[in-house]
């Protein structure tokens, strides 16, 4: 009576694959910034609406011959059909382990089943809910299962963001730094050469105050979350990380000269050996 967990898994692949195609429509039609929220919206109208239809099941689950019932055997309603949708976030934070745990449950549920009070069964099943009167007031309330479940499932996100996430994040933010200080130290060296060719510029003090920094004292400009200091051949860019020490410098020479890249840091080692300088 009860779907089986490859049943719905290839039901799950065919509406993937459904949401890929629909995907890359979108990603022709629209911006990229877009794109996500538009396919979050149709997932939760696909699901929603077939599921709460005379079908009972999205495009996948017809295929598979199965569908949706609430835990009396009925149909669901359209925010029922919903609630089954925002419950199965449960289901994907723990990485589909969530749905796995399917094959361990004689009614084949799934965290998200068990969430939302619902279940997959065959399409012509005979489902009877008064089979079993205690399982049915078990799965009026979350179970054991479902409680240390979603427990595991915040202790392994929380160690993967910790581990993985969080360290590639601040990798990726400071790959975004160097490049934002780059563009900053050849603007504002290329403008300090050319208002210091004025009649009565002094060359050994900033002209102006560029890209929104501040001028500190005649060689130094204070921007977010990096220095220019103006020296004698050239400017020198000097990015702080959040603890405000120096990450790494850069130095730009008004000789034409490549910019280069030092630090003291591991991190700052690490974006200056990915630094090939530019001109």
């Amino acid at each position: 009576m009860y779907a089986s967990v490859w049943k719905r898994f290839f039901a799950f692949l065919i509406d993937a694959a459904v949401f890929a195609v629909i995907f890359w429509i979108l990603s022709q039609m629209l911006s990229g910034a877009t794109v996500p929220l538009v396919l979050l919206v149709i997932i939760w109208l696909y699901y929603a609406l077939l599921e709460s239809s005379p079908l009972q099941a999205s495009l996948g689950k017809i295929i598979m011959n199965i569908k949706v019932v609430d835990r009396r055997g009925r149909r669901l309603t359209f925010w029922q059909a919903t609630e089954r949708i925002l419950s199965k976030l449960i289901t994907n934070i723990t990485f589909y382990f969530g749905f796995f745990i399917a094959a361990f449950d004689k009614k084949k549920r799934t965290l998200h089943d068990r969430v939302s009070h619902s279940a997959v069964i065959a399409k012509n099943a005979d489902f009877n809910p008064d089979l079993d009167e205690e399982e049915e007031a078990e799965e009026a309330s979350l179970t054991l299962i479902t409680v240390v479940s979603i427990l595991l499932a915040l202790a392994f996100v929380t160690m993967l963001l910790g581990l993985v996430a969080l360290p590639q994040y601040q990798r990726t933010e400071r790959h975004i730094q160097l490049s934002r200080v780059l563009t900053s130290l050849g603007q504002a060296a290329h403008q300090q050469q050319k208002d210091a060719s004025l009649p009565g510029a002094d060359p050994r003090a900033w002209q102006s105050e560029y890209n929104g920094c501040k001028k500190i004292n005649p060689q130094k400009l204070s921007c977010k979350g990096y220095e220019l200091v103006l020296e004698p051949g050239g400017v020198t860019a000097q990015a702080r990380s959040n603890g405000m020490d120096i990450l790494y410098s850069l130095y730009y020479s008004f000789d034409g000269g490549p910019v280069t890249c030092q630090s003291d840091t591991a991190p700052g080692r690490e974006l200056c050996a990915s630094f090939t300088g530019a001109k």
